[in-house]
């Protein structure tokens, strides 16, 4: 009888051990999204450290400044530093990309984010005199570090940007 009682113990805790490892499955999958609010680009230079998650003046991932755009106008203008490598997702939503991109799909950013640059982040539609900003997903790879982070910009307003980003690890 005790050995009945203790098997059928056993069986009942079944579900509830199983249950527990698909907890932890789950957190280990679950991505740790931050969400940024730049300062005013007006105001001066913005920089931006992914790995630490705050600006840092002196060792940053993205820069966000005004660019002369020619005829004494300035364009908001995002860069990344010469230890950065870029992709561009356009096919997923950015809480959808949770695996780091294949090495090759990587390239030098020299200025794809920026103002007329291949993946700009910030347009200006000169019809209604607004800058809009680009749906895509940008991942980065730092090259010191060797971190991976998705980045999302979601909405500029009067020189403040606002976007996502989580960093992205091996499974």
């Amino acid at each position: 009888m005790k050995k009945l009682l203790i098997g059928v113990s056993m069986l009942m805790m079944l579900p509830f051990i199983a249950c527990e490892d698909n907890k932890e499955d789950e957190a280990q999958k679950s991505v740790n999204i931050i969400e940024i609010t730049t300062d005013n680009v007006n105001d001066g230079p913005y920089y931006f450290n992914f790995a630490d998650a705050e600006k840092n003046s002196t060792n940053w991932h993205l820069s966000y400044q005004n660019l002369d755009a020619g005829g004494g106008n300035y364009m908001p203008n995002f860069s990344l530093a010469n230890t950065v490598m870029l992709n561009v997702d356009k096919s997923l939503s950015f809480e959808d990309i949770s695996e780091i991109p294949e090495t090759s799909l990587f390239a030098p950013s020299n200025g794809k984010l920026g103002y007329m640059g291949e993946h700009e982040v910030l347009t200006y539609d000169t019809q209604v005199h607004k800058i809009n900003v680009s749906d895509s997903n940008y991942i980065i790879y730092d090259t010191i570090s060797h971190k991976v982070f998705k980045i999302h910009f979601d909405e500029y307003s009067s020189g403040v940007v606002m976007f996502r980003f989580a960093e992205l690890v091996s499974n």
